[in-house]
């Protein structure tokens, strides 16, 4: 869970740093999409490790 919880807090400051350098129509594509790819990635990796580890 710990790692979820950072690499969400990563991903809101990148969020916040690219909002302003990006403009709107490039944002969600530069963005959004690998950012929903990558903290769901985190989640399912998490998730593997948990139930790895109660064998």
């Amino acid at each position: 869970m710990k790692l979820t919880q950072i690499a969400i807090i990563l991903t809101v400051i990148a969020g916040i740093l690219l909002y302003f350098v990006l403009p709107a129509n490039q944002f969600f594509f530069y963005f959004g999409i690998p950012a929903i790819l990558i903290v769901n990635g985190v989640r399912i990796f998490e998730q593997r490790k948990k139930t790895h580890s109660t064998y």
